[in-house]
């Protein structure tokens, strides 16, 4: 998995930064389009149907913003995320297990890759936890089920 893992990595951390570039950029859309929105409205006879309307548009936005937040925080985290292919599992691995490929980076989920499905799972998310320090050979239980790790780059 070496040559597999290294040229794979590569392409890989790109498409994550590229589909989280894509979701800062949308959720910065979606919060300048409620603050045009909530300044552009007027106020009516109505002044609680008002008020309210308001709140809601701020809830909205705060619950946008705490998005946006953490998409700058991930995108952070991948553009620091180390080139490493050493034989000991840590962040920045792509690990190959008996079911599925994970991606120790940011907390991505399922990411096709040339059709391959990669999980990409932070660091501080329980399986990733478990596979920390871990090398091939070595294996790890996570929801009632074994798994060997067979490749780490």
């Amino acid at each position: 998995m070496e040559k597999w893992g290294h040229t794979m990595k590569g392409r890989l951390k790109a498409q994550c930064l590229a589909a989280l570039q894509k979701r800062a950029e949308e959720l910065q859309r979606a919060v300048e389009s409620i603050q045009s929105a909530r300044n552009n409205e007027t106020k009516s006879s109505a002044g609680d149907k008002y008020e309210t309307g308001r709140a809601m548009m701020q809830m909205e936005e705060d619950k946008i913003m705490s998005q946006l937040d953490q998409a700058r925080l991930q995108l952070q985290q991948l553009k620091a995320l180390p080139d490493y292919s050493g034989p000991n599992i840590r962040s920045g691995s792509l690990v190959r297990t008996q079911h599925r490929r994970y991606f120790l980076s940011a907390s991505l989920g399922k990411v096709l890759l040339e059709g391959e499905p990669v999980y990409c799972i932070s660091t501080q998310a329980p399986l990733a936890q478990q596979l920390l320090g871990k090398s091939a050979g070595d294996k790890v239980a996570f929801n009632g089920q074994e798994e060997a790790i067979l490749e780490v780059a």
